[in-house]
């Protein structure tokens, strides 16, 4: 099969290493690939492991010159598939695709955002797109929502890869997460790792981490990540008078490597399509405690392998950090359980998953329906 991929992320988050799993997936399995993509981490990446690749960078989700240029180059790859992997490669990517007569057309939804109702966001939603590929419950339910027909609609959720897997799942080298931070070797660290994006809802972790401290001053809150909310999470900080407990790392190479070594793995977001991070550290073994919103039920069932809390309570984040950092049996026997249900979500059961829907829209299109 020949599959072309469209992304338009400019940096690394969950959609750019999700797309980056499944080039490697569908190539390991022999179907050639190609990617359009801009500058950045996910285009450097794909194309250093050979996979061929194009620079594309549409400049907004109606850039006309950008739609053109990506049907020249899906004319001449001739692909089976056009799989859009971002909003703006939805909106660009799609015509595109049809002005080059690509029998399959999918979309990955890897967000449980409301879909828009200007008519801008219906026009997207209106173009011919054989099949939604959703990442969790939440995303289909918010699909439901916005009218888009079920058959148009599919499950296929995140994946990361598990112990034993190979393929770079060993978390590596790292820094010395506590030597950064300058505590002790055994202190207690509530890790994050999320971008710092208004959805991630830090600013409510921050108001748990007050509470937490109150009854644990030598608890530390390390956040990896980067985002345009970093300069109000540090006025908040300062105000909360934080500033040695909670510490933003930003980017980080090595976050895998950082996220293995959290006491526990703390997820605050008010909307969440589904956190890889929060997969991983699952595989890894580290306790979580996160909200229960969009597809993170879909991960963790509250005192079964995790904790679960509502979104926007800062109170029930602090109580359930403490908890888990205070009953350390019952957190390891919740993380080892976990080790078992994050299983469902490897990426060969993605790539699987997602090829059997690849399959199923190009039959439905030589059906004609």
């Amino acid at each position: 099969m020949r599959i072309a991929h469209l992304d338009t992320g400019r940096d690394w988050r969950g959609g750019q290493a999700q797309a980056l799993h499944l080039l490697h997936g569908l190539s390991g399995r022999g179907h050639r690939c190609v990617l359009l993509a801009p500058p950045g981490p996910l285009l450097e990446r794909a194309g250093a492991a050979g996979i061929p690749v194009m620079r594309w960078a549409p400049l907004g989700e109606w850039d006309v010159v950008a739609a053109l240029r990506a049907a020249a180059a899906l004319r001449r790859f001739q692909p089976d598939v056009v799989h859009c992997h971002s909003a703006h490669a939805h909106a660009v990517g799609v015509p595109a695709a049809r002005l080059a007569r690509a029998p399959g057309v999918v979309v990955s939804r890897r967000v449980d955002f409301a879909v828009a109702g200007n008519p801008f966001s219906r026009l997207k939603y209106r173009l011919p797109v054989g099949r939604y590929l959703c990442i969790s419950r939440g995303v289909l339910a918010v699909m439901r929502r916005a009218g888009i027909p079920e058959a148009r609609l599919a499950l296929v959720p995140s994946g990361v890869e598990l112990a034993g897997a190979g393929r770079g799942w060993e978390a590596g080298p790292a820094a010395d997460l506590r030597a950064m931070l300058g505590v002790a070797p055994g202190a207690p660290v509530v890790g994050t790792v999320a971008a710092l994006a208004p959805h991630k809802n830090h600013a409510n972790l921050l108001r748990a981490a007050a509470a937490v401290v109150v009854r644990r001053p030598d608890v530390r809150f390390a956040w990896v990540g980067e985002g345009e909310c970093r300069l109000a999470l540090e006025r908040e900080r300062a105000a909360l008078g934080l500033e040695r407990h909670v510490h933003l790392l930003g980017f980080r190479g090595d976050a895998l490597g950082l996220l293995a070594q959290f006491t526990v793995f703390a997820l605050s977001s008010y909307l969440e399509g589904l956190c890889t991070s929060l997969l991983d550290a699952q595989t890894l073994g580290v306790p979580v405690v996160a909200t229960a919103v969009g597809g993170i039920p879909d991960v963790v069932a509250d005192g079964l392998n995790g904790r679960l809390v509502p979104s926007g309570d800062p109170e029930a984040m602090a109580r359930a950090l403490v908890e888990a950092l205070e009953h350390p049996e019952e957190s390891r026997r919740m993380a080892e359980r976990a080790r078992g249900t994050v299983e469902a979500f490897g990426v060969d059961r993605m790539v699987e998953r997602t090829l059997e829907e690849y399959r199923a829209v190009l039959q439905e299109q030589a059906r004609g329906t």
